[in-house]
């Protein structure tokens, strides 16, 4: 009597089977949306890094005309004239005699130096 019972209550018993179709889309679906999720979040941090990396490009961009600018004003030949007259260097403009010019002339294994003289 009671294999009988158990058999009435496993047939009374109502199976509402899940779909493996609908589960299988929902996990996609779950899949889908934290990887659009992740990628966006990258996409912002990286977009943020790059404005730091271009605002610090323009600031040494900046800073490396101001260091030209200076450096060509320190440089002018009134300039060194006046060091030169500061610091009582006694400099003049070299005679011909003295220069030596040196050049390069390619031979046929490469290049190499040459005087010209």
């Amino acid at each position: 009597m009671a294999a009988k019972r158990k058999k009435k209550m496993k047939k009374n018993q109502v199976k509402v089977p899940f779909p493996m179709m609908l589960a299988t889309v929902l996990v996609v679906v779950a899949v889908l949306g934290l990887s659009y999720m992740w990628i966006d979040a990258r996409c912002n941090s990286l977009g943020r890094e790059i404005k730091k990396k271009e605002l610090s490009l323009a600031m040494a961009r900046k800073l490396l005309v101001s260091e030209q600018d200076r450096w060509s004003n320190l440089t002018s030949p009134i300039n060194l004239e006046r060091a030169i007259r500061k610091y009582h260097l006694g400099m003049s403009m070299p005679q011909e005699f003295q220069i030596v010019r040196i050049g390069y002339r390619r031979k046929s294994k490469g290049a190499s130096l040459v005087s010209l003289d």
